[in-house]
């Protein structure tokens, strides 16, 4: 039996002294006792007193991650809900807050509640929670039973974001389809369906459904992007500027904000983009904000102002600070102050420490100071916590490649790499260079094509294929390589 506070033996000990007291009123005379009324309203208040003594030792309890003992008063809550929706609202709040194990188990026993049962918000909203625990399979069964019974367009709408969480995208389809049908003009539906449309390679189609809402931001901005996805920069910059025309600032959420903005800063728009971002002003948002607008400042040349930005998101939450760090070590490293890139990567791993994205951009630095020693320090190091880190396998493998060490090994990690992110550029890259150290070309060549596809930002594959060519003896596409390598990167040398 577990220890009993101080705390909760008095709040016993008090129910218990009432509990009595109402038992011997109820034996008095009825001409001299408490009406059956006002009975049933002490009653009441005594349900009351009780649940908010059990909801203020619940909170305590999870605050101390005592959590065997919110266990027992989470249950507890459960018997004195009712059919109280806010209590129930409470009681969820509370197990999202438990360890996956018992978490999982509250919800069982809630699902046993004849009034939880019998509801189809209820089970909605236990659907919900679900999720949130990372339950998604288990989700879908509460919401699929919803739906049997009462099909409308807000249960219909979870399933469907559920669906494409397990990956189940032609199902998630019907139900946006279904949802459109309700209300086609709903651009939530509208906006949902077409980025499914375009996870699907679907372009054509998920444009061809938003076309026509140019008075909508929201499907105007969903519109932009879609044809940035496709390579279509020139209609990109037409809708581009029928959103900033359509903008009134005041009407934005933070949200938007955010995500105008930085799709501003990507078409270089730096004014628009600043004008959007410092009108960001609320909560965890502001951090984002910052982080773009320092983003923006470097694009600009501005590098004193964009550090200040940095720091002054260096302070701030975790999931905030550690992308300052790392864009700060990336700012100094594009003005070849490689010293300050370090000293900034050593700081954020005082302040985060074995943090694996810092430890990977300090790896980096240390590559390009020919420091291999110390790169492969760091990577093993995120390799002990993350075996399977495809960044860290490729890394690794490439920097042993490229230096004509552990071959067979470097093999083994970069094909690692590729199986879990078949697609990379960066990965194709060392696919093919890992092949060109062991001596098979046709192989290299092969991968090295596949990393120059639609790569334009990365000219070191193009610099392996080519070498990879003229080893071949195919001068003639080699040389047809360096015209295109020259076009897309005018300012290196082939």
């Amino acid at each position: 039996m577990k220890n009993i506070t101080a705390k909760t033996l008095k709040i016993i000990i008090s129910l218990w002294v009432f509990t009595i007291l109402m038992a011997c009123q109820s034996n008095q005379p009825k001409n001299q006792g408490i009406t059956a009324p006002e009975d049933t309203l002490l009653k009441a208040e005594a349900k009351d007193m009780q649940w908010a003594q059990l909801q203020q030792s619940t909170l305590v309890s999870l605050r101390e991650q005592s959590f065997g003992e919110a266990e027992i008063k989470i249950n507890q809550m459960m018997a004195l809900a009712e059919e109280d929706h806010e209590k129930w609202e409470y009681i969820r709040m509370a197990i999202i807050s438990m360890p996956e194990d018992l978490s999982l188990k509250l919800v069982d026993r809630a699902l046993e509640y004849a009034f939880v049962k019998n509801s189809n918000q209820q089970v909605f909203a236990f659907s919900r929670v679900l999720t949130q625990l990372k339950y998604e399979t288990k989700a879908l069964d509460l919401i699929n039973q919803v739906i049997k019974k009462e099909k409308t367009n807000e249960y219909v709408y979870w399933r469907a974001r559920l669906l494409l969480l397990l990956e189940q995208e032609k199902k998630a389809e019907n139900d946006y389809k279904w949802l459109l049908k309700q209300d086609p003009d709903n651009e939530t539906y509208i906006s949902q369906y077409a980025t499914l449309l375009s996870y699907m390679k679907r372009h054509d189609e998920a444009l061809a459904l938003l076309k026509g809402n140019e008075q909508n931001v929201d499907l105007l901005f969903r519109q932009v992007i879609l044809l940035l996805q496709n390579d279509d920069e020139m209609a990109a910059e037409a809708q581009f500027k029928i959103l900033q025309d359509r903008v009134v600032l005041n009407d934005l959420s933070a949200q938007q904000r955010l995500e105008i903005g930085e799709l501003a800063f990507w078409m270089k728009a730096h004014e628009f983009s600043l004008e959007l971002l410092e009108g960001v002003k609320t909560g965890d948002q502001v951090n984002e904000a910052k982080l773009l607008i320092a983003n923006v400042l470097v694009d600009q040349g501005n590098y004193e102002r964009a550090a200040v930005m940095y720091h002054q998101v260096q302070n701030g939450p975790e999931e905030h600070a550690i992308p300052a760090y790392q864009l700060e070590v990336e700012l100094h490293r594009q003005q070849n102050n490689l010293a300050q890139a370090m000293a900034v990567a050593d700081l954020g791993l005082t302040m985060f420490k074995d943090n694996v994205d810092l430890l990977y951009s300090r790896a980096m630095l240390h590559g390009e100071l020919d420091d291999l020693a110390s790169l492969e320090r760091d990577l093993k190091q995120i390799l002990t916590a993350e075996p399977n880190n495809p960044d860290a396998l490729n890394a690794l493998g490439y920097s042993w490649a490229d230096n004509d060490m552990n071959l067979d090994l470097a093999y083994e990690y970069i094909m690692q790499a590729h199986a879990i992110k078949p697609n990379d550029k960066a990965i194709l890259d060392s696919v093919g260079w890992i092949y060109y150290k062991k001596g098979n070309l046709s192989k290299a060549e092969k991968y090295l094509r596949m990393a120059i596809d639609g790569n334009t930002r990365d000219s070191e594959s193009y610099l392996h294929l080519i070498e990879v060519l003229q080893q071949q003896g195919d001068q003639s596409a080699a040389n047809t390589v360096i015209e295109l390598a020259q076009e897309l990167f005018p300012e290196e040398q082939f």
